[in-house]
């Protein structure tokens, strides 16, 4: 009776049993502190210059580091957040110059990701490395004329940092074109775009309604609201933090690739009904008020009505409901529409071939290697015609920026790289199975659509260039990953 059978840790003190089913993995709780000591030595120093901003955008940037931990598909993760954080553009200005920026942006830190995640998992550069000399060679082409104009350059530094610029949209198309290389990760990358789209839209609608815009860190830009009684005309900038010509070619070439989606034969999984997509850039688009935006998504739609009946006779039965789909927020928004179709054309259009004297000056000045890559705004002011008069700002066409900037080498190099990007999209169209070749039309559309877009405006932000070369990218990787021998084609629709 004296002995005691029970052990004796088994007293009546409950155990934690809960405790012995955590297996945390020694990096994982290495790095977690780590972020936490780097989190509070942030916070203190964040709040010694008094802004709170900040110090909650790193506390929001070390809560998903710390959850990006847990993610099992890492890589997966990364294609989709390069496509859904495409329109909601940050960045952390490095250097500034004249109106040439240095910076690291949120799209820029995605790629990054990607590159690394991949290059470590072996996602990408297994089993081969696509380097799509068709695009890349042109491409280092016109890089090279961008260098040979710094022989004439009044600043080097501008020059090198608009360089920068150009030479990271290469490395965005390298990335892709060597990451989405099967159609699980075309899916995944296509609803991360898809579904970032969707929320800038009701976004861009709320900015409307309010009157300013608003990027995600909470800087408005005030541009009022549109008055139809004064007949003023307001048109939001998203939160691209750009003009607001940037938030409407966006939503342009996302409508036409919606549309290439529905009129495939083939379900495309994206996980949002491409017909709602369609009326919600349309009626944003239309919201924009941009004649070139507008202008250029009317010529690729006439430009997929030619080309359908020959690269995909399929699709034409579905023509009706996508005209109609895209009839119904048009007429929604007729009063807007016509609101700005009786604006004054011709006095904007003068104003915009009156800043053509300065870049023709420059051109003849240096028709050779031009003026300096990047430098157009720094040296506008000496090539001034005489008697002057009128608006200076820089010259709304990227054609004649780039011809004087760089002269006739650089001008050369940029069409040859157009050219061979359109080219290369257009054979893609037969490459790609049939009942998904409307995505390849619509993407060969987009690229109509921006070159008409450079034709009036500067297009030479970073990021108007994302959206140029993530189109490339997409031209280049449908043929590939959609080819007419039918490989994963079920896939695409799972």
């Amino acid at each position: 009776m004296l002995v005691k059978t029970e052990a004796a840790g088994s007293s009546g003190v409950p155990r934690w049993k809960w405790l012995e089913k955590i297996h945390l993995p020694f990096h994982v709780v290495m790095t977690t502190l780590v972020g936490i000591v780097v989190l509070l030595v942030a916070r203190e120093y964040i709040l010694l210059i008094r802004s709170y901003k900040y110090l909650i955008a790193l506390l929001i940037i070390g809560v998903a580091a710390a959850a990006f931990l847990m993610i099992p598909r890492k890589f997966n993760f990364f294609l989709y957040g390069l496509g859904f954080t495409l329109p909601f553009f940050i960045q952390v200005i490095l250097m500034q110059r004249d109106r040439g920026i240095l910076s690291v942006t949120g799209t820029s830190l995605v790629i990054l990701g990607t590159t690394v995640v991949g290059l470590a998992m072996g996602y990408i550069g297994k089993p081969r490395v696509y380097l799509e000399p068709r695009i890349t060679i042109p491409a280092a082409l016109f890089l090279f004329a961008c260098c040979l104009s710094f022989i004439a350059t009044t600043d080097l530094t501008l020059s090198i940092i608009t360089l920068i610029q150009e030479i990271e949209m290469l490395v965005l198309f390298l990335v892709l074109v060597n990451a989405v290389t099967d159609t699980k990760r075309l899916l995944m990358f296509l609803r991360g775009l898809i579904w970032g789209f969707v929320i800038e839209c009701f976004i861009y609608y709320l900015q409307y309604l309010v009157g300013f815009s608003f990027d995600v860190l909470g800087n408005r830009k005030f541009d009022g609201a549109t008055d139809f009684e004064t007949g003023s005309v307001a048109s939001p900038r998203g939160t691209w933090a750009a003009a607001p010509a940037t938030a409407a070619l966006y939503f342009s070439l996302m409508t036409l690739m919606l549309t290439g989606i529905y009129l495939s034969r083939k379900k495309v999984a994206i996980g949002f009904k491409p017909i709602l997509g369609m009326m919600l850039g349309i009626s944003c688009l239309i919201l924009s008020t941009k004649r070139a935006a507008m202008a250029g998504f009317a010529i690729a739609v006439l430009v997929l009505l030619a080309m359908l009946p020959r690269h995909a006779p399929g699709a034409i039965r579905k023509l009706a409901i996508v005209l109609g789909s895209l009839a119904i927020p048009f007429l929604a928004c007729l009063p807007i529409f016509m609101l700005r179709a009786e604006a004054n054309h011709e006095s904007a259009y003068e104003e915009r071939a009156n800043l053509t004297k300065v870049a023709w000056n420059m051109y003849h000045s240096h028709p050779v290697i031009g003026v300096g890559f990047g430098t157009y705004d720094s040296v506008k002011r000496d090539y001034l015609p005489p008697g002057w008069t009128g608006w200076l700002y820089t010259v709304h066409t990227r054609y004649l920026l780039i011809l004087s900037e760089t002269g006739a080498v650089g001008f050369t190099a940029l069409i040859l790289l157009y050219l061979s990007i359109l080219v290369v999209a257009y054979k893609g169209i037969q490459k790609t199975a049939p009942e998904y070749r409307p995505v390849q039309i619509t993407l060969f559309c987009c690229l109509i659509s921006l070159y008409w877009e450079q034709a009036w405006d500067i297009f030479n932000s970073k990021q108007q260039g994302y959206l140029y070369w993530i189109v490339a990218s997409l031209a280049v990787i449908i043929p590939r990953v959609l080819s007419a021998e039918g490989h994963g084609e079920s896939e695409l629709s799972a």
